[in-house]
């Protein structure tokens, strides 16, 4: 049986821990590792953030990639 893109994409997700806004009314996270406070503020509304964890896409590296070296800069 052949499956979607949509298919193969809810297969390829991760669990993530984010810190996420207080208010229900703003949709404002980021992740744990960009977070350099330890209880930090909602950079759109500043109010207290809360620990949580997300669900996102997995995103596969593309290695292979072959850099072209330029000249020296002077």
């Amino acid at each position: 049986m052949a499956t979607t893109i949509l298919e193969e994409q809810k297969q390829e997700l991760e669990q993530i821990e984010i810190w996420k806004c207080k208010q229900p009314e703003c949709k404002a996270w980021t992740r744990k590792e960009f977070v350099t406070e330890a209880s930090p503020n909602c950079p759109l509304c500043n109010s207290p953030m809360l620990r949580s964890y997300k669900h996102v896409p997995v995103v596969h590296k593309k290695g292979n990639k072959k850099f072209l070296l330029g000249k020296a800069r002077a």
